[in-house]
């Protein structure tokens, strides 16, 4: 055999063998791909029915997450319908409880309007008859207690009436102070008139205090007199007792045991003067009654003060009445005294005054349309123009500060114009 087939041989035996040992290799490699398919085929299998039931549970939670949600929405929209329905229910309380309310305020208002009005006039003229009462009755007890009181009392009577005479007549508001003065020095061993401005307290008039007592035309300052601005703030008198930190009222000390008093004088409810009196050093130079006296003293002062106070807004003026001799039968005699005169009165009848005869020139300068308005109910029509003007020159001569002063004018509207019938007083068609 030669050698060529020799190799031909072998190189064929090897490739025979290298390709049985191929296919073997490929067999086996073969079995191992399916044996590890087939496990992979088990282990997907396993997953799938795993990932299966995953997804079943997850299905299931999500419809049962969903049903909750649901559930929830319903409960919240059920929640909300109730919600609005109670908000509409106290929508409509509340303006019904609103009506209501304004409804009764408006109702409240216009009675406590009504009874403020009806109250003012009753202070209003309460005030006047108290202080007419109050004065009569002061007076009444005073002469009472004369006829049981010293010798001299007779004298301090005169003295008294000629003060208040001198009040009456006097045409300005010195000659007004003056003259209470004087009736003061007359009553008292001590006294004093301070006329207030302002925050200071100017002596007008002292009688019977020592020589460093503050002299006539001195100042005082309020702020430095806790005394003086406390009786200037209430306008109520008050007596005065003895005091270690020094004078009283900041004019003088009081002898311990010793008591003065001290009366405003007020204009319009508030204090434009003050009178003090006290027994100094003579105690039992006070007779029975002084205070009372005193008391008259300033009272009056304050009426005439007001007074003239009045005639002057009011645009009259006082004069001095001339001395006339008028003859006299054989069986009278005139008092050499002054005589005791009723004063035109206070503010208040001052300016009834006033608003009479303003109204008045309006009924006599339009009778006709008076008439038609009482006889149609218009006359606050007819008159409109002539009222408003009268209520403007009355509201420029009475003084602002007049408790019911616009009260006192529209009474006399009332009263005058339409009869003491106000619905006739109406505006309009």
């Amino acid at each position: 055999m030669s050698l060529e087939t020799r190799i031909t041989e072998a190189a064929t035996a090897a490739v025979h063998r290298l390709d049985e040992d191929l296919r073997a290799r490929l067999a086996a490699l073969t079995e191992e791909l399916r044996t590890a398919a087939a496990e992979v085929a088990v282990e997907a299998n396993t997953a799938q029915a795993e990932t299966a039931t995953a997804h079943a549970e997850a299905l299931a939670a999500h419809a049962e997450a969903t049903a909750a949600l649901e559930q929830q929405v319903t409960d919240l929209q059920a929640a909300l319908a109730d919600r609005d329905r109670k908000l509409g229910d106290l929508d409509e309380l509340v303006n019904t409880t609103r009506d209501t309310h304004a409804m009764a305020l408006a109702q409240l208002r216009q009675e406590a309007d009504a009874t403020l009005a009806d109250a003012e006039r009753a202070l209003v003229e309460a005030v006047r008859q108290a202080q007419l009462q109050n004065e009569q009755g002061k007076a009444a007890a005073l002469l009472e207690s004369t006829q049981l009181a010293r010798q001299d009392v007779a004298g301090r009577v005169q003295a008294l009436a000629h003060a208040i005479s001198g009040m009456d007549d006097a045409t300005t508001l010195s000659e007004v102070l003056d003259a209470l003065s004087e009736g003061l020095a007359a009553q008292t061993p001590r006294s004093a008139v301070l006329v207030f401005q302002e925050d200071r307290a100017r002596v007008w008039r002292r009688s019977g205090f020592p020589q460093g007592a503050p002299g006539i035309g001195a100042d005082l300052h309020l702020p430095d007199h806790a005394d003086l601005k406390a009786i200037l703030d209430s306008a109520a008198p008050a007596m005065v007792e003895a005091s270690v930190d020094g004078p009283v009222l900041g004019l003088a000390p009081l002898p311990d045991g010793q008591q003065g008093l001290a009366v405003p004088v007020a204009i319009g409810g508030q204090s434009a003067a003050l009178v003090y009196a006290d027994g100094g050093t003579d105690a039992q130079a006070l007779v029975p009654g002084w205070t009372d006296a005193v008391e008259i003293l300033a009272r009056h002062a304050a009426r005439c003060l007001e007074t003239l106070t009045a005639m002057r807004a009011a645009g009259y003026a006082r004069t001095q009445r001339p001395d006339v001799v008028v003859p006299m039968p054989p069986h009278l005699r005139v008092v050499q005294r002054p005589t005791l005169e009723t004063s035109m009165g206070d503010a208040i009848e001052q300016a009834r005054r006033v608003a009479r005869l303003l109204v008045s020139e309006i009924r006599l300068n339009r009778e006709a349309d008076v008439m038609e308005g009482r006889a149609h109910g218009d006359l606050g029509t007819r008159l409109g123009s002539d009222i408003e003007r009268a209520r403007r020159q009355y509201t420029q001569r009475v003084p602002e500060a007049l408790p019911g002063r616009e009260t006192l004018f529209d009474e006399e509207i009332v009263r005058t114009l339409a009869n003491g019938d106000a619905t006739l007083l109406k505006t309009g068609s």
